[in-house]
């Protein structure tokens, strides 16, 4: 069982996260930060809290500490196909009028961003039913699709491109056989052509220049994040995916997230038991 943080020490580290990243720790998820900073204290052998802010803080600890920070504070768990009735409407609706609109227009870039991406599942679902709706003709297409991160680890898993057969458990038999290769100690690991359509890169999502780099997007998957932010760093990032997207383009949160309340910006549309926001 975690240490229990004084107040004092929660209020400094929830501060700290929420101003440099925009992540909020409430009481509610208090027990999170708890655990964590308990696992870091352990491994840096730093005796307090205000010890270890203070690494944070000088510079020539700063840059690793943060990254120690967040690969620690923002591990969620994720799986390929995750939440059939979006994917479902991905695979059926958005995708195909993506391409219809780029066949109409000549242009064959397409754009998809898997924004807090986490271990890349979702970014290689959607490489996934790219592959199977252009069949043939998707060497023909200047595919990129962005897995960005706050967690370096995360990354480095996106890179690998190695899932479990837990993180794979809504995948059927059939495109596990045609886009994994199957490892001996029951793994999978995604074939080679999948992993050239997938850039994977550190990015944070309330740092809007870096942000600005993904624009012209087509589609933008942001999906269970912006329940870790406030309100006023909700209104940021789907300000900033407004900007980056596409006239037409398609805007994913997770099933149980709403821009209600916090942007007029978009335009609602609904698919069987899911929905999305347009620009």
């Amino acid at each position: 069982m975690s240490k229990p943080l004084a107040n004092q020490e929660f209020a400094a580290l929830r501060d700290y996260i929420y101003k440099k990243a925009g992540i909020l720790f409430t009481e509610k998820n208090r027990f999170i930060l708890e655990t964590r900073i308990e696992e870091i204290l352990s491994e840096t052998g730093h005796k307090s809290v205000s010890e270890y802010m203070r690494a944070l803080e000088d510079y020539k600890t700063a840059f690793t500490e943060w990254n120690r920070l967040m690969n620690k504070v923002t591990i969620t768990e994720t799986s390929f196909f995750r939440d059939k009735y979006q994917i479902t409407a991905i695979e059926k609706n958005v995708l195909p009028e993506i391409v219809k609109r780029h066949e109409q227009s000549g242009s064959r870039q397409l754009r998809i961003w898997s924004a807090a991406s986490s271990s890349g599942e979702e970014a290689y679902t959607m490489a996934i039913l790219l592959a199977e709706q252009l069949k043939d003709a998707v060497g023909r297409w200047n595919i990129s699709i962005f897995a960005t991160d706050i967690n370096e680890n995360a990354l480095a898993a996106v890179r690998a491109g190695v899932y479990s057969s837990y993180s794979l458990r809504n995948t059927t038999e059939d495109i596990k056989k045609k886009y994994f290769t199957k490892l001996p100690d029951d793994r999978y690991e995604i074939k080679d052509h999948l992993k050239k359509m997938v850039i994977s890169e550190k990015c944070n999502l309330m740092d809007h220049n870096a942000s600005r780099k993904y624009g012209r997007i087509d589609l933008i998957l942001i999906r269970n994040v912006l329940i870790y932010f406030d309100l006023a760093s909700k209104t940021k990032v789907l300000q900033m995916c407004y900007e980056n997207l596409n006239e037409k383009g398609c805007l994913f949160l997770g099933h149980s997230e709403t821009i209600f309340g916090i942007t007029n910006s978009f335009k609602l549309v609904s698919f069987v038991n899911a929905f999305a926001y347009m620009k």
